[in-house]
């Protein structure tokens, strides 16, 4: 099976073709551009790099948040722009799930953080004991909620994430034994979105999406809107 992953969650983007258990191609951007300019770019590169044409890709996978508005609507656009004249199924994946995937069995518990602002973090945790499980859904809380909810965990925590450094010096007092990732596997990166994407088909977990049933997951509102919310209520 050939999968083309995408993310554009952050700052850096980056796109990947998968095939068969192994990453073909891998293309990474963080050059301050807009993804609006960069992304379809991208996809042409990992495709040529790979040797695949666009029609031979079976599966179509993004992740699809949480993480910059702009950045999770231009990627989930663009799969959703380029699976459905194909007709070919595709699949969403968390942002957050994504950040994690390195960690997978490192005995540890990995907690991922993207840095949403105002002392705020989207976060998820994940036990990589001895494989990759999914401890809690995918939530937006501040980062003195977060230490709560760590307190109780008895194995070696490691953050990961462009929220672990901020995160790690405010929590560091009350959990002095957490840890952060190391920064070459701290963002996440279109390979995992690709290899993740797999390992659903094969487990049959959202392998039959199709193009509509791919959407956005911001976990909150806008800024903007939150602001029109309050100024609505006062």
């Amino acid at each position: 099976m050939k999968i083309l992953g995408v993310d554009s969650t952050a700052t850096a983007a980056s796109v990947a073709v998968y095939e068969d258990g192994k990453i073909r191609s891998l293309i990474y951007s963080n050059t301050g551009l807009t993804h609006s300019q960069t992304l379809m770019p991208m996809v042409e590169a990992a495709l040529k790099s790979a040797g695949v044409d666009i029609k031979d890709i079976n599966l179509f996978a993004v992740s699809n948040g949480p993480g910059s508005f702009t950045g999770v609507r231009i990627g989930v656009s663009a799969v959703k722009g380029l699976a459905q004249p194909l007709n070919k199924n595709c699949v969403a994946v968390s942002t957050l799930e994504v950040i994690a995937k390195p960690l997978e069995n490192t005995g540890c518990y990995a907690v991922a953080v993207m840095d949403a602002r105002c002392n705020q973090v989207y976060t998820a945790q994940f036990d990589c004991d001895s494989g990759f499980k999914r401890v809690t859904e995918d939530e937006a809380i501040t980062i003195d909620e977060l230490t709560e909810k760590l307190l109780t965990v008895s194995k070696p925590i490691v953050l990961i994430g462009d929220g672990a450094h901020v995160t790690y010096n405010k929590m560091i007092e009350k959990i002095p034994f957490v840890k952060k990732a190391v920064a070459s596997v701290c963002y996440q990166s279109a390979a995992d979105v690709a290899l993740i994407a797999a390992e659903k088909v094969e487990a049959g977990i959202n392998s039959e999406q199709t193009a509509n049933d791919i959407l956005p997951n911001y976990l909150r509102l806008s800024q903007a809107e939150r602001e029109l919310k309050k100024k609505n209520n006062n």
